[in-house]
């Protein structure tokens, strides 16, 4: 069963301030009758005492001695004065050893005050007699240690009872009367605070069936209102960010719509040369070498087209390099040295052609934490620029050493160099510095930046110093053994 927010207020407000209510009258009435018990002992005190003055008084006065003969005798005189002074009620009686003479008529022989004054105590008891309360004060008299009669006061507190009844009345009719006010003060204020929730609640299953326009009314400055506020604020930066979102959404469809025109494109320059070629290959192979004029203007076409075919697919395979930087990098402890010498040897053959040398000088034990892979491709882009770039019968040297915790590699060739100018946007994708580089290899201008992002991955720097005329060097710092990239990530974030 679900209880709404307005119940959970009010059933457990109501239950508290019930339990308050009731715990404030049992206190009342306790402390009313603590005081009615006070003022009835402290009345009962005051009539002992002026009894006893009375009564010593009027032996004094009648220049009597106290004893049971004189008492008997002047029993009925004592209590017929001593009661309008007292203001009560005043019965005297006689005792003949345990026999109880009884002066009056009455006999009070059964009530508890008297039984325990006839032992030799001081008691007062209270009686109730229908709408009458009465309090009896029953005390012994004493001559020379024994009991020679026992005084009963008996005084009317009918009044006072009937004064505590209405006051506890009044308490009980107030504590009701409250009890009401504060109830409906809380029905209407839980009321009022769940209103604006309500709202709220209508306004999120607004936004969950998609309607962002909402009309929530909270006027109050309290801290429900400020909810209120930052719920059309939210459902305003909901709705803009599925603006957004339909924004990406055909930004997206659009990006889709040029990749398909850019592969359409690209399959068209790939067609255009091949069917160049395979056409006047086929007029060729029909025509033999009959027609020495066709014949070389036939080849020179092919050769010129295979060429530009070669330059379309070196340039895709670039662009589909940088896509391959995404994947995933497979890190292992590995000597560098390895990678140098095995990928140098690779290189040796094309640098052949150049009459170039590649030279290394590589220290023993480069052990560092990487992809064997990224390393060797970082080498290939470093090599090929410098035969792309470096001079004909020159040599390329490699050299590795450790510094520390360091592996250092450097690449240096004796090319024509790089402008100063030039030095800060090599790194930049598709940014070539000289576009007359030996005319058989195309370039995408992605081979530094393909060479920067593996440095990077592997927490090292690439610094690059080139003189025009004189060379360019790489220099590339790598972190050695006990290097963990993936600690480092985590620091980094943290």
């Amino acid at each position: 069963m679900r209880y709404s927010l307005q119940n959970k207020i009010l059933i457990p407000f109501s239950i508290i301030i019930f339990l308050g209510f009731t715990c404030l009258l049992l206190i009342s009435y306790n402390i009313n009758d603590t005081n009615t018990s006070q003022i009835i002992e402290k009345d009962m005190i005051g009539i002992r005492k002026n009894l006893d003055f009375y009564l010593r008084q009027y032996f004094l006065i009648n220049n009597l001695e106290m004893n049971k003969i004189s008492l008997e005798v002047e029993a009925e005189k004592i209590a017929r004065e001593l009661s309008p002074q007292i203001g009560s009620i005043v019965e005297i009686y006689g005792i003949n050893d345990i026999d109880v003479g009884v002066l009056r008529a009455n006999n009070p022989s059964e009530n508890e005050d008297f039984r325990r004054a006839s032992m030799g105590d001081t008691a007062y008891a209270i009686n109730y007699l229908g709408e009458e309360v009465l309090v009896s004060l029953s005390y012994p008299l004493e001559s020379n240690g024994s009991i020679i009669g026992i005084v009963r006061s008996t005084k009317d507190y009918t009044e006072l009872y009937s004064y505590n009844r209405s006051f506890k009345s009044i308490i009980n009719i107030l504590v009701i009367i409250i009890f009401i006010l504060v109830f409906i003060t809380a029905l209407l204020l839980s009321k009022q605070l769940t209103k604006p929730i309500k709202q709220l609640i209508k306004g999120s299953e607004q936004i969950s069936e998609g309607n962002f326009q909402l009309d929530i009314t909270v006027k109050s400055k309290d801290e429900i209102g400020q909810l209120a506020e930052r719920f059309q604020i939210m459902a305003e930066k909901i709705k803009g960010q599925i603006e957004i979102i339909e924004k990406d959404r055909d930004t997206l469809r659009e990006v889709q719509a040029q990749s398909k025109a850019f592969f359409d494109n690209v399959t068209h320059e790939l067609k255009t040369p091949l069917t160049t070629i395979m056409g006047y290959a086929q007029v060729l192979q029909e025509n033999g070498f009959t027609d020495r004029d066709f014949f070389d203007k036939g080849t020179a076409y092919i050769i010129n087209e295979s060429k530009r075919l070669n330059q379309l697919v070196i340039a895709i395979l670039e662009l589909s390099k940088n896509k391959a930087l995404e994947l995933p990098y497979f890190f292992e402890m590995l000597d560098l040295k390895d990678v140098i010498i095995g990928t140098s040897d690779e290189m040796k053959i094309k640098a052949r052609r150049y009459n170039i040398e590649i030279s290394c000088r590589l220290q023993e034990g480069l052990i560092v934490n990487g992809d064997r892979n990224k390393l060797k491709e970082l080498l290939i882009n470093l090599l090929d620029n410098a035969i792309k770039y470096g001079n004909v019968n020159s040599t390329i040297d490699v050299e590795a050493w450790r510094e520390g915790n360091t592996v250092l590699l450097v690449v240096r060739d004796t090319g024509r160099g790089i402008a100063e100018e030039n030095l800060n946007r090599i790194f930049q994708p598709f940014y070539r510095v000289n576009e007359n580089n030996r005319g058989e290899r195309g370039s995408a201008g992605l081979g530094l930046s393909i060479v920067k992002d593996i440095v990077e991955e592997h927490g090292g720097k690439i610094m690059v110093h080139s003189r025009l005329g004189e060379g360019t060097e790489v220099k590339i710092e790598l972190k050695g053994e006990g290097y963990d990239r993936k600690s480092e990530e985590k620091s980094e974030k943290a």
